[in-house]
Formats: structure tokens, sequence, C-alpha cells
């Protein structure tokens, strides 16, 4: 059989050989501390490592049901690259257990669960490298059947395959249809037809599309044109491995709602998968940046895929209100790249990055522009100038993002002076020198302030408490600050509060890091109320995880 597959752009065949490079575009990392793999006792356990590291003491001592709702409250789809940096190290992690609260089957619940986790996060590397080391889960057909969708995803059809032949026993309930999928690969129509046949008579949900795309792989027609598998399709809610596979053997692309829920791993495949839409995988791009599993240049290549006029990209500052940011961002990307003039490029650029605000894709957006602009006396507002003075705060260019704000007059403004207070606590965190002197002549500016109503200024306020130790007058300032309530208390966020304090004060990491979870969920943390913000911060800061710490402080600045 001929695979239909179109030819594959240069940014998704990166990706796909990038599945298991190392961890500097977190996408799989296959050679992260091989000794960690090793059983002891416990098929969950992994070795313990030396002491002062928290990850690996944070399930020391405690039930297997805790641990089971832990892991299961790890909010793997935060689009945060600091999130998503703690899950890593908790999930792969040398784990040390008490044996005595657990039993074989707890055991085996726990283990499932860090795989699947694992999985979810798109660390298959990870599940690869523990099989690979561990004779024992040879026949554990939870962590088989990761490994074969693990491969299938990363377009290792025969490895795939190869780890299905080497199981004896094959059961058809579990691995049906990734029997069929090898039998169809390896020429093998015959068989393949059989368990059609099964398939058939089981009837489950979602097996009429896969029976269906299954007998067209054996033919010759162009399945991307065909209607009724286009229609079908439609039913199908979500997407596993094995149909994002079998998609893109027939060169049909999943629609936006199919794709909206994915894991980590199923964004990557849908990413690299020559098949799919380019507004899909722009959509994909732009979480996978926010998670930091691939770099900004990725998200440039992707912002290049849409075709436009020469006519839309002259009148995109006009065309770009009438769309949604999604498709607005790379009008704009590429108006500005073409751009001659350099005034109406720094209007596109400024119109970029306000759209950019949106679905908090700010920082990636930042990185791709900031060289394009010369700001020279081109900046007219405000507004502008503190969006100018944010974009080069996030490429810690510190001098410029002060000296963009100079045009305003003397006259006492809350938005800059807090600007600039923003980009001081910004090269402290960046470990740069902080002239003293002047840092307390900026915040002596705040004493004529009685209170503070916007929650972005109390955030920078919070971030100057969390950061600095004030001199008494600045101290005395701070503090007589009044924060006017911009959000509604709930008894639980207090209640969150006062357990972030006190858990944190008294190093458990297990129930801090439980109530960080259970905070940021997978809302993106630009999203989160002050006091949210605040507990978060708190919690990061007194388990010592410094450079989390730094990283997020950054962020909300």
């Amino acid at each position: 059989m001929i695979l239909r597959l179109k030819k594959v752009k240069v940014i998704f065949l990166l990706i796909i050989l990038s599945f298991n490079t190392a961890k500097s575009n977190q996408i799989f990392d296959a050679t992260k501390k091989q000794k960690d793999f090793v059983q002891k006792g416990l098929t969950s356990e992994f070795d313990n490592s030396e002491d002062g590291e928290i990850w690996n003491r944070i399930f020391l001592g405690r039930s297997s049901k805790e641990i089971s709702e832990f892991i299961q409250l790890l909010p793997n789809r935060n689009p945060n690259p600091v999130i998503q940096e703690i899950i890593y190290n908790i999930l792969t992690s040398k784990k040390s257990f008490k044996e005595g609260l657990f039993s074989k089957k707890n055991d085996e619940k726990i283990f499932e669960l860090l795989i699947k986790q694992l999985f979810e996060t798109g660390r298959i590397s990870e599940i690869e490298l523990y099989y690979s080391q561990s004779t024992f889960l040879k026949d554990n057909e939870f962590i088989l059947m990761k490994m074969i969708e693990g491969n299938f995803l990363r377009n290792r059809h025969a490895e795939a395959c190869k780890i299905l032949d080497t199981k004896a026993n094959k059961a058809p309930a579990i691995f049906g249809k990734i029997i069929i999928i090898c039998d169809i690969l390896n020429n093998k129509y015959d068989q393949a037809k059989l368990g059609l046949l099964l398939l058939k008579e089981q009837s489950e949900p979602g097996d009429t599309f896969f029976i269906d795309l299954a007998y067209s792989l054996m033919s010759d027609d162009d399945l991307s044109k065909s209607q009724n598998l286009k229609k079908n399709l439609e039913q199908i809610k979500s997407l596993n491995p094995i149909i994002m596979s079998s998609l893109q053997y027939a060169d049909i692309s999943p629609n936006y709602e199919q794709v909206e829920n994915l894991n980590t791993s199923g964004l990557l495949f849908i990413l690299s998968n020559p098949a799919v839409d380019t507004d899909i995988k722009i959509f994909c791009a732009e979480l996978l940046v926010k998670q930091g599993r691939i770099g900004d240049d990725f998200l440039s290549e992707a912002y290049l895929l849409p075709r436009f006029s020469d006519n839309e990209l002259e009148n995109s500052i006009k065309i770009y209100k009438t769309l949604s940011p999604a498709k607005a961002r790379p009008l704009l990307y590429q108006s500005i790249i073409s751009e001659k003039n350099n005034e109406t490029k720094i209007k596109k650029i400024i119109a970029l990055l306000k759209v950019s605000g949106i679905d908090n894709l700010f920082f990636s957006i930042s990185n791709l522009v900031s060289n394009f602009i010369d700001i020279g006396d081109s900046i007219k507002t405000k507004e502008d100038s503190i969006l100018i003075s944010k974009m080069y705060q996030t490429q810690k260019d510190f001098d410029k993002a002060i000296s963009v704000l100079g045009f305003s007059d003397n006259k006492f403004d809350l938005d800059l002076i807090l600007r600039e207070l923003s980009i001081e606590i910004s090269k402290l965190l960046s470990g740069e020198y902080i002239d003293k002197i002047k840092f307390q002549e900026k915040v002596a500016k705040l004493n004529s302030v009685k209170e503070i109503a916007s929650e972005k200024h109390q955030k920078i306020i919070m971030n100057l408490i969390l950061n600095f130790n004030f001199i008494h007058e600045s101290a005395n300032i701070i503090s007589n600050l009044k924060f006017l309530n911009s959000e509604k208390v709930s008894n639980n966020s207090i209640q969150n509060l006062f357990l972030a304090e006190s858990f944190s004060k008294n190093k458990d990491s297990f129930n801090s890091l439980k109530v960080f979870f259970e905070t940021v969920g997978n809302t993106s943390f630009e999203n989160l109320s002050l006091i949210e913000s605040y507990q978060s911060l708190i919690i990061l800061k007194n388990l010592g995880l410094e450079d989390e710490f730094k990283k997020i402080s950054e962020q909300i600045l």
C-alpha cells in the first residue's frame, strides 16, 4: 500500500526529528539521568537520590491514596513553562515511598498514573527509557500500550508494531485496532479484514469510523476527497493516537474541536502532521510555545504558513481588527517582516503585541519582533510606550525599557512610576545591579498615592514586597498603600492562602504543592487573581524553589 502523505515542510520535519532531542525545547529527553529508572521494591518507586532535592522527598510517608490523588491533580495542560517544568521534575525524579503503606494493587495503580501523566505531558522518551531498562515491565499491558501509542505519535510505525509482535498473547480487546493497523502497514490485508469483522461485531463507539477508514486505507482511492469519511469524522469527539495516525495515512485533517482538548503528546503530533490544516497547526504551535515545549522559531515558521495577498499585508493594520486573534497574529507578523517604512512597522508591531496579550503570547511574540524595531521618535502615546517597554523588559534590555518611557512630561503618573518599579524588580530578579538610592526615590513617588485599584498595579506592589527589603521610609510608604478590593474573595481562597503560608513555612512540600496545583490548575498564570498569584509565589519562595519563583515573578511583571 502506498501511504498518501503530503510533502513535509521543514518546520514539521524538524519537529519530528526533535522528538528525541534534549530538553532545551522540552520535547522528549531520553538521556536524562539514565540510572533513575532502576527497579526497587515497588514498581512505582525509583531509587532515592541525594538529600536536598525537594522532588525526591515529596511522597515519603504518604499513603497510596494520597499519592494517587496528588498525581491526578497535576495540571498537565497548564500553559506555563514553569508549571510544566515542575510537573516534569516530579514525574521524573527518583521516588521514595514507604513500602508498608502499599499493596501490590496500589503500587500498580500509582505506576500507571505516573506513566499516564508522562504520556499526557509528551514525555514519551522517559517512558521508553524506563521500559527498556526494566525487564519486569515487558508484559505490563498499560506501559506496552503507551509505548506503542508513543511510537505511532512519533511516526515510528515499524517500532510500534514490533513491540506488539513481542507480546505472545495479544489481547484483542486492548490491542485490536493496533493489530489491524499493523497488519495494514505490513500488507496483511486478509488478517486485517478478519480483525475488522471482529471489531464490527463489538460495535464500540467510534469503531464505525475506524472500520471505514481501515478499509479505505486498503483501497487505491484518494481518501482526502472522501466526503463520507469526512462526514463520519465529524462524529468523533475525541482523538486517540491510532485515529490520529490513521488520519495522517489518509491525508485527512482533524477539525478544531477534536484538537482543542488534546494532551501535549497529541499536540506535538498534530503540529508535525503534514495533512493538518494551517489554522490548526498555528493553534497547536501557540499552545506548545506557551508551555515551553517548542521554541519561538517554530512559532515563527507556523505564522509564515498562511498565504496572504499583497493587499492584505499592506493593509493589515486595518484588516486585523476584523479577524480572530489567531488569524490576526500571522497576518500582522508577515506584514511586519515585509514592511519597509519604520513608522508603519512600529504601528504593526504595537498592534501585534496588543493582540498577543489576548491569549498570553506576549513573551513569545516579543521574542519574535523585538529585533525588528528602531524606536526613534515613533512612540506617540503613553499606552504604546508602556507596551514597548514591556517588550524590552521581556528581553532583559532594561535600559531601553526605561528609556522608552522617557517621552512623557514630569507630571505624576502612577502607570509610569509602577512600570519603572516593575523594571527594577526584573533587574533584581535577573541578578543585575540596582541603584538603591534611585530605587528608593522611585518608591518615594508613591507617597501621594492613597489607593491602588488596578489588579495589575497591585501585583507589581506584591512583587515589590516579596522581593525587596525596604528601608524604614520606603516601608512606611508601601504599608500606607490601600488596595481596593478588585475581586470577590471566597472563603476557599482565604483558606488556601492560610494553608499555603502554613504548609510552605513548615517545608511540607507535598501539601504545599497540592495547594499550588489546586490554585493554578490549567489556567494561565496571568489570569490568576491577586490572592491566587500571591499564594502561588509564597509557596515557591518558602519551599526554596528560587528559580521557579523568579521566573513566575517576572511573568507577572
